[in-house]
Parts: C-alpha cells; structure tokens; sequence
C-alpha cells in the first residue's frame, strides 16, 4: 500500500464508520463515505471530501462515486451479512488494491475471506478483547502495540529494583526481555548511554513483546 496519498472508500456509516471516515479526516487523508441512508451520508458531508447515497451492491453506483479511484476501501457495513459480502466482491472485481472489511461472525468473517478481503475485523470483539486485557493488565493503557508485529512500545515510571543503577548494570535487554528506547528526565528526552544512571522519577520509553513486559512491568505501582 502507499503511505502519504492514499484515498480511503468507507461504506457503511453506522458509529463503526462513521469513526473511521473522522479519523481519517483529522489525520488529513482523502476519505470517499457511501451509505445507502442519506441522512447518514448528510452527517457525514462536512467531515470528509466526497459523501454519496449509493448502493455499495451495485458495481455502477460505486463506479460513478469514485470508488475505482481508492486504494483502500473499509467494508464498514454492520448487520447486513450479505450486503458486505456482495460489496466486498464488487471491490475486488474493480480491483481495488486493499479491502479491510468488518465481519459479524466467524462464518461471515470465512465468506469475507474468501471473496476477496485482505483482512478481517471484528470491531466489537476486539474492543471487548482490549478492555479485558486493560482490566486484567492496566499498564497496557500506557503501550500501544507496533503495526504488523508483536512488539509493544510505551513510557512508564521504572519499577524499583531499577533505580540507582545503570543500563549496563540491569542488562536490560537480557534480564527484563525489552529495549530501552529514551529517557525523559526534568522535561528533556534523551537516548540513555551504558552508564546512564536510572532515577526514580524517570520516564522510560521502552519496547518488548507483551508476555515479557507483563513479567516485570506490573511489578510498578499503579
């Protein structure tokens, strides 16, 4: 996919939607809405650069509002099953280059799969997933996970048995499975050095994977 200039097709405008085209508009990125229900395309009219009443199951309709012209299109549609499905084959057919779809089960998510979806989300589930792992690991609030990998990368207060020593004294890397990536100390970032001394009161920016983070980091007091 390209980076800067890629045009995003959202089709469906309910809440799932309609978050995607704002966030989006707020990032600056080019956003075409469609829905079938004009007072949600209205809604939406102001946020971001073209919205449409369409019929996202008929391949002219979605040809005349520019869809060929995405390079990544959100099949955001909620309940209606087949209604997604037949949008997200029509994408494929005018071969638009990334199509994300939202899938209510796994059954759906399968068919999605199959006609075409490059990937699959399941909205709800996946919040519900994140809110237990906050509930259950409350540091997580401070890390955000790298895109397409394993690692997670977040600032947090250095549990005690760090402070007063240096990295080269903790062996960062080897004891708690994670990188030191800066220090924020009296307002001022740096890239911390072998006999840089950790204090209390430092922030420390780091990144490992999340089951060796949970072994050392909710050790710190929340």
């Amino acid at each position: 996919m390209k980076d800067e200039k890629n045009v995003y097709l959202v089709i469906g405008l309910g809440r799932f939607g309609q978050a995607i085209c704002r966030t989006l508009a707020e990032k600056g990125k080019q956003v075409i809405a469609i829905d079938r229900t004009r007072q949600l395309v209205e809604e939406m009219a102001e946020v971001v650069d073209l919205a449409a009443q369409a019929d996202a199951t008929d391949s002219d309709a979605l040809t005349k509002v520019g869809a060929k012209t995405a390079d990544i299109a959100i099949v955001a549609i909620g309940s209606n099953i087949e209604a997604s499905i037949l949008a997200t084959t029509i994408l494929q057919d005018l071969q638009i280059p990334h199509v994300i779809a939202r899938a209510e089960n796994y059954t759906h998510a399968r068919v999605l799969a199959r006609v075409g979806a490059n990937k699959v989300v399941f909205p709800e589930r996946d919040m519900g997933e994140r809110l237990a792992a906050l509930l259950i690991h409350p540091w997580m609030s401070h890390f955000v996970q790298v895109p397409g990998s394993l690692f997670h990368v977040g600032e947090i207060n250095p549990i005690a048995e760090m402070i007063g020593k240096t990295i080269e004294e903790l062996d960062f890397r080897t004891h708690y499975s994670s990188v030191i990536l800066s220090i924020s100390r009296d307002g001022e970032r740096f890239v911390p050095k072998k006999d840089t001394v950790i204090q209390e009161n430092d922030m420390i920016l780091v990144a490992g994977q999340k089951e060796d983070l949970e072994k050392w980091v909710e050790e710190k007091k929340e």
